[in-house]
């Protein structure tokens, strides 16, 4: 890994145990068995037969539940998949408001790239995949007149609405028109857009909650349609809960859930893949009524290698045992904090201190915090020590105290993140 990488993995991974957006596949231990099922069932398999799929991914809060989502997006991204990212939270993106999720998903989705650097803020959002989308094809149509009738047979979607609105936005970049192309983007990223210019455009709907769910579907069946193998959407409840602030909410969330994975397998989502990750699967099945045994009913069963059509992926069940995971992922940071900072630190000591934080920091499972993120950002923090003196000595009385010390700034970060975000 090239030095400024490492670093901003580093500095990441260090001040808060959370995966970067790049460079994670340096510090991937034990998805494997995951990634190559989803990889050869799905994403060469059903998925380029236009069929589409939903999975559950659920584990402890820090458990790696959006380390897992990056990798799949990094091997969708290199199968031609357009992905999004979406991030969850109670105000700006809760689940029980579809139109909401349809915002984040226009405002994250993302054309295949490189995933070894932090991607620009501009080559994220359905403004860049439809430039993205006139670029290749004014390369293959070098006029005017037969990009537009390579547009006229463009195969609709199920919102006519969404139709012309990418329609026109198409043709505004053949004509130059900056202001047109602006209009039709604020239409089709969810906001609202003027009578005069909807008319202008022939666009007959809002993107509302009598809407949402057919233009996630349009929005599907559009990046199909243009030439790429699907879409994955990656739908992460980062939160300790869920996204929602009342039982009423939690209801519709489940029930929109519901209807998404009842849509999965039929041709309206072609090449679709959708990965909704949970800290508690019990936030989904716990409760009574009637969405509640309907939504059990469609994720009890479990995705593994032996049964790659389950539903549940629980990431706590990845086949090593905790010390054993912890003893490789440090082997793992160790070379990326020596490609960051362009050294080779003391083979004994460094075995040293991964071993022992490895042993201590799987049993402390009595913590607030995963004992997966507490190990990282302290054996981090033991390579800084190592590297300022190479003769400093760490023994279990060290490690405690350092995973203390971890333990507390962890917790005191995550009240302060949760105050912002209610206050």
């Amino acid at each position: 890994m090239e030095q400024a990488l490492a670093r901003a993995v580093i500095n990441k991974l260090g001040a808060t145990g959370t995966p970067p957006e790049f460079g994670i596949e340096a510090f991937t231990i034990g998805l494997e068995r995951y990634l190559e099922v989803v990889e050869t069932e799905y994403l060469d398999g059903i998925l380029t037969y236009n069929l589409s799929s939903f999975k559950l991914i659920t584990g402890n809060y820090g458990g790696g539940k959006t380390h897992f989502l990056y990798s799949v997006r990094n091997l969708a991204f290199r199968r031609d998949y357009c992905v999004a990212y979406v991030s969850l939270n109670p105000t700006e993106c809760p689940f029980d408001k579809l139109e909401l999720v349809y915002r984040g998903i226009a405002g994250n989705i993302s054309v295949p790239r490189d995933v070894d650097k932090p991607a620009p803020v501009w080559e994220k959002g359905i403004e860049s995949v439809l430039r993205h989308w006139f670029a290749r094809q004014r390369k293959e149509h070098d006029r005017a007149d037969r990009l537009r009738s390579y547009l006229a047979e463009l195969p609709g979607t199920e919102s006519s609405s969404f139709t012309n609105a990418v329609k026109a936005a198409f043709s505004a970049l053949v004509a130059e028109d900056e202001e047109g192309f602006a209009e039709v983007v604020q239409w089709l990223k969810g906001e609202e857009l003027g009578k005069e210019a909807r008319q202008r455009h022939r666009i007959s709907e809002r993107v509302d909650k009598a809407t949402a769910f057919r233009m996630i579907r349009s929005l599907i069946q559009w990046v199909h349609s243009i030439g790429f193998r699907g879409l994955v959407l990656l739908f992460d409840e980062a939160e300790r809960g869920m996204s929602l602030s009342s039982s009423r909410d939690k209801r519709r969330a489940l029930d929109n859930l519901r209807q998404i994975v009842d849509e999965c397998g039929n041709s309206r989502l072609p090449g679709a893949m959708l990965f909704y990750a949970v800290p508690d699967e019990n936030l989904l099945l716990e409760g009574t009524g009637g969405v509640y045994e309907a939504l059990k009913q469609r994720l009890r069963t479990v995705f593994s290698e032996v049964n790659p059509v389950g539903v549940r992926i629980n990431l706590e069940e990845l086949g090593i045992e905790p010390e054993e995971f912890l003893n490789r992922l440090g082997e793992r940071l160790a070379g990326v904090f020596e490609s960051a900072y362009g050294l080779e630190l003391p083979g004994e000591k460094k075995r040293r201190v991964t071993g022992t934080l490895a042993r201590m920091a799987a049993q402390a499972y009595m913590f607030d915090i995963s004992y997966r993120r507490l190990f990282v950002v302290a054996a981090i923090e033991a390579f800084h020590q190592l590297r300022a003196n190479p003769g400093t000595l760490f023994d279990d009385k060290a490690a405690e105290k350092l995973l203390r010390v971890t333990t507390q700034r962890l917790e005191k970060s995550d009240r302060s993140q949760v105050e912002s975000e209610e206050f």
